[in-house]
């Protein structure tokens, strides 16, 4: 049966409830994972609820966009369309909880980098990109987000960036493949620093997390009580200085760009591949 056989607004109905479901979990997971770091200071009350309910918009609308797109796609098959709305949704909606978190605690879960990098390598033979461009695409993200990582810490002696972002350009590195990872963190890059940009330009602050101050002050308590292991984390984050560091003087977590890069290139592929790719190569 081909997803030409199907109506196409049931087939986009069963996209948006798969969304919303992954939402959901998308929340859940927003919950539970930063206890999992440690992190005790956790987003509660009404925060959290506006939080849960743009996870579940945001995911329905990630998987809407999905389903139109497969439903136009009359020469493929409906197990196929499935296979790929589901994949694809799955990986969406945990970027967008792992966007979530970075926002809320600037840390980037593992199981939220690394546990979809996993999925997107072994469906990668069933999907467009292939196995060999997901690999691929898993080390040249790696390489072009981890690389100026190693430059800036031996230049300033400080790290400029977590390995979350670097593990998160991986994960894109498998989801879209070679030529997709490149968009990913041009777009994820550049977004962070037009955000940049508006928030100085309109006077807005983005105020450190509290879970971020806490761990800061944990540390500074350990490492004046002679912890030579705190004074070291202290030396190395950027976020326990007092001169202000990130993108334009801005602390902004890079992750919830990423993700908006990740979004951005699953939906506009073609355009962006085909296209734009197409024309910087003539």
């Amino acid at each position: 049966m081909q997803v030409a056989d199907l109506d196409p607004n049931l087939f986009r109905a069963a996209g948006g409830a798969l969304g919303a479901l992954l939402g959901a979990i998308a929340g859940k997971l927003a919950d539970a994972l930063p206890r999992r770091y440690g992190i005790t200071h956790l987003v509660t009350g009404p925060r959290r609820s506006r939080r849960n309910v743009a996870l579940v918009v945001l995911s329905t609308l990630c998987s809407l966009a999905i389903a139109h797109m497969l439903a136009g796609a009359g020469d493929v098959s409906l197990a196929r369309a499935l296979f790929l709305l589901a994949t694809n949704g799955v990986v969406a909606s945990a970027v967008l909880a792992g966007a979530a978190i970075d926002l809320e605690h600037m840390i980037l879960p593992n199981e939220l980098t690394l546990g979809p990098a996993v999925l997107c390598l072994v469906t990668s033979p069933f999907r467009s990109v292939g196995l060999v461009g997901s690999v691929v695409g898993a080390l040249v993200g790696l390489a072009i987000a981890y690389l100026p990582f190693l430059l800036y810490k031996r230049m300033r002696g400080q790290s400029g960036m977590g390995l979350g972002d670097a593990k998160l350009a991986l994960m894109a590195g498998a989801w879209h493949g070679i030529a997709g990872a490149p968009f990913v963190l041009f777009l994820g890059a550049l977004q962070s620093t037009l955000a940049a940009i508006v928030m100085r330009v309109a006077g807005l602050e983005y105020s450190e997390p509290e879970s971020v101050k806490a761990e800061i002050r944990e540390l500074r308590a350990r490492a004046e009580a002679g912890d030579e292991e705190a004074k070291r984390e202290l030396e190395d984050d950027p976020m326990a200085g007092d001169a202000r560091e990130g993108t334009l003087g801005m602390r902004l977590p890079l992750g919830p760009f990423l993700a908006l890069g990740c979004v951005e290139v699953l939906l506009l592929r073609r355009w962006l591949v085909d296209g734009v790719l197409d024309w910087l190569m003539r």
